[in-house]
């Protein structure tokens, strides 16, 4: 019999085998282009920042973090934090998060959470971590409102409240926010907190599974696999599995190859199989290893090698009961030569795993100027226009309700100091004429 994954009521912290459950804090998230920036500055910054030329980006940035844009300050505590284009200073990306966040500036304070999360660059302290979460959540920041619905599951630092941590994932879900609607999913799964309803967690597990969050195209394709929630369907199964396993999911890797070497319903494909163990046990997950073991032991879908085939199950012992099982079955057909070739050969695996683990990611800088706040894209498109001179803070105040109005005599608008859709169409539109302007009027 193969190692099989096996579903199980997933638990905080732990992996499970097929119905994974991810509990995690999420690394700062690199955004994607929303709109043109407006102030040519930031967009010469970013530009810059894409063609590797990071001392370019800081010599950009830098002047408008210090008349307070505050997507600048963040920028600028990411080339820090990361080492572009300046030396590596953790305390000087501190310095630049902390004043961004002193202004109420979301996504650095989620990033400060962060770094007190991981003791990155700062001495570890999970109640400061939850204080920046706290604030940033009260912005209605997903990524913020998840960790803090993580930290009140498994209890970070104080006991678990499960209710309150369902409160925070569901506010985080109403924003499409994949890994909440996939933990979410998983509470419902298993009855944790709410009343189980399996449908409802396979609805949550495919609206994260279509954004493309690879944990939950996993749990997808198991409930296709087993007909869990809804009818069962091979096909679909390992289309689900696939594009999990091709983001490098080691779960959705080995549930794939298992799929592929012995399940019903579907043409065998050894080789195929086999490739899929092998990346997923070069993750270090046992069962994957189990079965790359069982594949080599066999020469299925792979030459035969019964000393790479121990070595596989040595190292899947220490995680696996079937593991453990193979492992002794295979050792009675080796001779004391070859089962010490084995060791050494897990051993070299064994370091091979521990230099591929995964460390937390350093925040990057956000490509775009943040077109989520009208106020903000406001205040950057009149600084552009020469009409505003006060920081991009998504502030408003008399300096910026009066370049408004300045605005809105000159493009023949009701001058009422207000801020719309309508006025950020006509604020873009005079951008755009100006760089044209200047763009002509520049020296061939």
């Amino acid at each position: 019999m193969p190692a099989r994954n096996r579903p199980q009521p997933p638990r905080p912290r732990h992996r499970a085998r097929a119905w994974i459950a991810v509990v995690m804090g999420v690394a700062a998230i690199l955004l994607g282009p929303l709109a043109a920036p407006a102030r040519a500055d930031f967009a010469a910054g970013w530009a810059a920042f894409e063609a590797g030329d990071y001392q370019l980006a800081r010599n950009h940035w830098m002047p408008l973090a210090r008349a307070g844009d505050l997507d600048a300050m963040y920028d600028i505590a990411t080339l820090y934090e990361n080492g572009y284009g300046v030396a590596r200073s953790t305390s000087r990306a501190i310095e630049w998060y902390r004043r961004a966040a002193a202004r109420r500036f979301a996504p650095a304070q989620f990033r400060l959470g962060q770094m007190y999360a991981f003791g990155t660059g700062i001495a570890r302290d999970f109640k400061k971590a939850l204080h920046w979460y706290e604030r940033a959540a009260e912005q209605g920041y997903a990524e913020a409102l998840f960790n803090l619905a993580v930290a009140y599951e498994t209890g970070v630092d104080d006991s678990p409240d499960i209710a309150r941590a369902i409160a925070y994932y569901r506010k985080a879900a109403d924003q499409n926010f994949a890994p909440a609607q996939f933990n979410l999913g998983r509470l419902y799964a298993t009855g944790n907190g709410v009343t189980r309803d399996i449908a409802r967690a396979v609805a949550l597990y495919r609206a994260a599974a279509e954004q493309g969050f690879a944990p939950a195209q996993n749990n997808l394709g198991y409930a296709y696999e087993k007909g869990i929630g809804l009818a069962a369907d091979t096909a679909e199964a390992v289309r689900w599995y696939t594009r999990a396993a091709e983001q490098g999911f080691a779960t959705a890797q080995t549930n794939l190859g298992i799929l592929l070497a012995f399940g019903t319903n579907i043409r065998r494909d050894y080789v195929a199989a086999a490739r899929w163990f092998r990346a997923a046990a070069l993750t270090g997950d046992p069962v994957a290893q189990a079965n790359l073991g069982l594949l080599l032991a066999n020469g299925q879908g792979i030459e035969r090698d019964p000393v790479e085939a121990h070595a596989w199950l040595l190292l899947a012992a220490e995680g696996d009961a079937n593991g453990a099982a193979y492992r002794d079955r295979l050792a009675n057909q080796l001779d004391e030569r070859e089962i010490a070739a084995a060791a050494r050969r897990a051993s070299a695996l064994r370091k091979t795993i521990a230099a591929r683990e995964l460390r937390p990611k350093r925040a990057q800088p956000r490509p775009t100027a943040d077109f989520a706040r009208i106020e903000m894209t406001a205040q950057r498109y009149l600084k552009t226009l020469g009409l505003y001179t006060g920081a991009v803070d998504g502030m408003v105040g008399g300096g910026t309700r009066a370049a408004v109005r300045a605005f809105q005599r000159r493009a023949g608008l009701r001058a009422d100091g207000r801020i719309t859709p309508a006025l950020i169409e006509a604020l873009a539109a005079a951008a755009r004429a100006r760089a044209e302007r200047a763009a002509a009027d520049a020296p061939s």
